[in-house]
């Protein structure tokens, strides 16, 4: 009789069920808040329709930033001066490392995702936006895919908020990808980087779950907007 597949183990995964999980959980954020802030400041970064975002906070008001997984290095980077917003985070070890990474950026971390915890994170979410004169930032393709293909949470939240959606991504030239599902990219130093943003998304609180539907393809759809234009402005055919 065949026995059965055991499940591949990533090698991070390995290091972080180590006796010596505990120190890279602590020493990680550090270094990847030290290692992202030194690249971005060699980098030459442009925005394309950052009005879109910036006449909204210009006002006072608040929003709910949607972005992609592959872009998430540089989204704790680019609100580490939006002290307490609201990022929702996956209740996986890696995320234990992403949620002190983004708290040492100034953001406050909501733990859960679609899949485990998501509907307490969702109501978490839901008061803290209406308790607090903060923003939130959703990564509306996590935790685990699929990749470029945004999911509903966001659109749930903006309807229960009235806060309009943000859609934004960013692209670099040159870069390298992590070997992970969403193949996160990572820019080298002195890269040029566009963060390009789509006009925002604002859901009725009348909407219904037959509608929420259209709303998050018309997500989906703003955001390869977004990564077509970043990709443009830099000249880029992607293979």
């Amino acid at each position: 009789m065949t026995s059965p597949t055991r499940a591949r183990r990533s090698p991070g995964g390995r290091i972080l069920r180590s006796r010596f999980g505990s120190v890279v959980r602590w020493l990680l954020p550090i270094l990847v808040v030290a290692l992202s802030r030194a690249i971005f400041w060699t980098c030459r970064i442009e925005f394309v329709g950052k009005r879109h975002e910036d006449e909204i906070l210009d006002a006072g008001e608040q929003i709910i930033f949607a972005g992609w997984h592959e872009g998430m290095m540089m989204l704790p980077y680019h609100f580490r001066d939006r002290r307490g917003g609201l990022v929702m985070v996956s209740p996986s070890r890696d995320g234990d490392i992403i949620a002190d990474t983004i708290e040492r950026f100034g953001l406050c971390p909501v733990r859960g995702s679609s899949g485990r915890g998501g509907g307490e994170a969702l109501d978490a979410m839901i008061d803290g936006l209406r308790t607090r004169a903060v923003s939130a930032g959703i990564i509306v393709d996590g935790p685990k895919g699929p990749a470029l293909v945004a999911k509903a949470g966001t659109i749930v939240l903006a309807r229960a908020t009235g806060l309009p959606i943000v859609p934004g991504t960013w692209w670099a030239k040159p870069f390298r990808r992590v070997g992970s599902w969403d193949r996160t990219i990572v820019p080298l130093p002195f890269s040029r980087i566009v963060f390009a943003f789509s006009p925002p998304i604002v859901v009725a609180a009348d909407t219904t779950d037959d509608e929420v539907e259209a709303y998050r393809q018309e997500l989906t759809r703003r955001l390869l907007d977004a990564r077509k234009a970043a990709q443009d402005a830099l000249g880029v055919v992607e293979a």
